[in-house]
């Protein structure tokens, strides 16, 4: 179980692993030499032009998990469904939603 952020450095990659709680809780990304981070469910990359996940658990929270998956400097975000997530996307979807649910950015 991780209960709070970390680095692991092995083999020459920096990997990081993220608390990304908001699909479900204890979700997870792992983040690869701060340009790509798997995110599993805590976005897809199926609809076009949207990151949205319906079936999370605590939306307002996967959408605090997205505020911190931008700022880890991260180009591309690869959901567990669909195609990679880039960094543009991702902002606007997290601006848009961040708004509706008066989250602070």
């Amino acid at each position: 179980m991780i209960d709070s952020e970390f680095d692991w450095l092995q083999k020459g990659f920096k990997i990081k692993f993220l608390i990304t709680n908001g699909h479900s809780p204890g979700s997870i990304s792992v983040i690869v030499d701060d340009e790509i981070a798997i995110v599993g469910d805590e976005m897809m990359g199926v609809y076009r032009n949207s990151v949205f996940t319906p079936f999370a658990d605590d939306k307002t929270g996967m959408i605090r998990s997205w505020g911190k998956l931008l700022k880890t400097g991260c180009e591309f975000f690869l959901p567990g469904h669909g195609k990679a997530v880039n960094w543009e996307l991702l902002l606007k979807e997290y601006l848009k939603y961040a708004r509706k649910r008066n989250i602070v950015t």
